[in-house]
This record gives C-alpha cells, sequence and structure tokens, in this order.
C-alpha cells in the first residue's frame, strides 16, 4: 500500500514520492478510517488530511531577506494602482505576515498609503489554520532575517515562548487551501512568492505548476523562488532575470 500511496501523491498534489512519509501516512489511515485500502486512501488525499503527511513547513519571517528588500525597492511603482501579491505553498504564513509588515512600514506616515491584497494558500489545511491564528514559537525569527526585525517589531507581541501576530495585519490577507496543481484566477497577482517549495515537486508536475503561477500573473508580473531553485525552473512564459544576487522570473507582456 505504500506505493499506492506514493503514486497518489504524485497524481493528486505533484509532489515526489520520495519525500512522502508513507508508512505513517499509512498507520493514520489504517486508525482514522479503519481499513487501509484504495478508497480510504483517495478519500483521505481528497479531504487534505494527507498533506500534513506530505509537506515540510520550515519556515519564520524574512526568510531570504534579499527577496524582501527586492520587493521594497518595486513599491513606488505601485502607489497609485496599489498590489497583489501571493504567497504560494504559504505554510504557516511567516512569508505572508513578513509581506505585510514591509508594506505597512512603507505606508507608515504616507498621506496617501499604497493599498495592497495578500492571498496566502497552501494544501496543508492545518497550516493554514495556524496562519490564520498567528501564534509562533521563538525560532519564526531568526538571525539572517535580523536586518528586517526593526520592521518586525511593532506587530509581534512576545509571549512566553513565541510571539502574537497582530491582528491588524489580517484585513489585508487572505488564508485559504488550494493544490497548487490546480489553477489559479488568471492575470491576478502582480508578484509572487513560491520559495523552498519546488524541489518537492515530481518533474512532471513543476511544469505544471509553473503554468498555473504564469497563469495566475499578470503580464509582466514577477515570481520569485527560493535562491537554490530557480535554475531548475524554466517556462515559455517566463524569463529569467536577476538584480545582482537576487533571481527572478517576470512573465511577458502581451
Amino acid at each position: 500500500m505504500t506505493d499506492i500511496i506514493c503514486r497518489t501523491a504524485e497524481e493528486i498534489f505533484g509532489i515526489r514520492s520520495d519525500t512522502c512519509d508513507a508508512e505513517k501516512l499509512c498507520a493514520y489511515i489504517s486508525e482514522k478510517h479503519g481499513r487501509l485500502n484504495q478508497e480510504n486512501i483517495k478519500k483521505v488525499f481528497l479531504s487534505g488530511e494527507a498533506a500534513g503527511f506530505l509537506t515540510v513547513n520550515e519556515t519564520y519571517f524574512f526568510r531570504e531577506p534579499a527577496h524582501f528588500e527586492f520587493l521594497r525597492d518595486m513599491l513606488p511603482a505601485f502607489e497609485d494602482t496599489g498590489m497583489c501579491i501571493c504567497s504560494a505553498a504559504a505554510s504557516t504564513g511567516c512569508e505572508a505576515y513578513s509581506i505585510a509588515m514591509l508594506l505597512e512600514a512603507y505606508n507608515r506616515g504616507r498621506t496617501k498609503p499604497l493599498s495592497y491584497h495578500i492571498d496566502a494558500f497552501d494544501i496543508n489545511q492545518d497550516v493554514i489554520k495556524t496562519a490564520s491564528a498567528g501564534v509562533y514559537g521563538e525560532r519564526s525569527m531568526r538571525e539572517d532575517g535580523s536586518s528586517f526585525r526593526y520592521v518586525a517589531e511593532p506587530y509581534l507581541k512576545k509571549l512566553e515562548h513565541g510571539y502574537q501576530m497582530d491582528i491588524s495585519l489580517k484585513k489585508n490577507i487572505n488564508f485559504f487551501v488550494h493544490n497548487l496543481m490546480d489553477v489559479l484566477s488568471p492575470n491576478t497577482y502582480h508578484v509572487i512568492f513560491f520559495r523552498n517549495t519546488f524541489i518537492y515537486f515530481s518533474q512532471r508536475a513543476r511544469s505544471r505548476v509553473l503554468s498555473n503561477l504564469s497563469h495566475a500573473l499578470k503580464d509582466e508580473g514577477i515570481l520569485i523562488m527560493g535562491v537554490s531553485e530557480t535554475a531548475g525552473a524554466r517556462h515559455e512564459n517566463l524569463e529569467d532575470k536577476n538584480r545582482g544576487d537576487v533571481f527572478y522570473f517576470q512573465k511577458s507582456g502581451k
């Protein structure tokens, strides 16, 4: 049955079979649903229950700071139009909140704030619940994000063993469950953050995921991926570019 689980993981979520914790998922299905058979395996995947056994949710605020410096430098160009940003495979939401904190810091003291909206999604419904709650452990703020600590501090209430996110940031963030193998609304986002996740997809699924993300970008929109992932990402609608040590992709205009 572990082979069936791994094949199903690739079929539905596009995730490589060698990243699938099939044995733990087998035990879960047997305990929760009584029988380990193809019907119950499919049910667990389609309900989203399986996602927690397939994904790695290592994340923290302002991870890879150069990407946030790059975003900050983009902001003046959108002062009149506003921005729509996506945090794809958002995990527990640290990335989405980091984006929101950066935008709020930019708007502080401005007579005409830059309007923005952030969509943040993940296939794992449990991490989306965590993101919505906005409670994080102490390791959610790391030293390699320290250059943005001054941006984060006004919005993080210190708890005994972590932080509570300021609820005011949620007004511009929509957290929801979504599978990257499924299409998103077309021509929607100026910027998509899709970082440190691409490596978990099978080779066949990668083309589909990039197509879905490209479809969701506005013309000349920006796709930002993890530092180690850009070399393996290629799509006909996405041109690879760089600014200094930041490598990214830009959707071709009409």
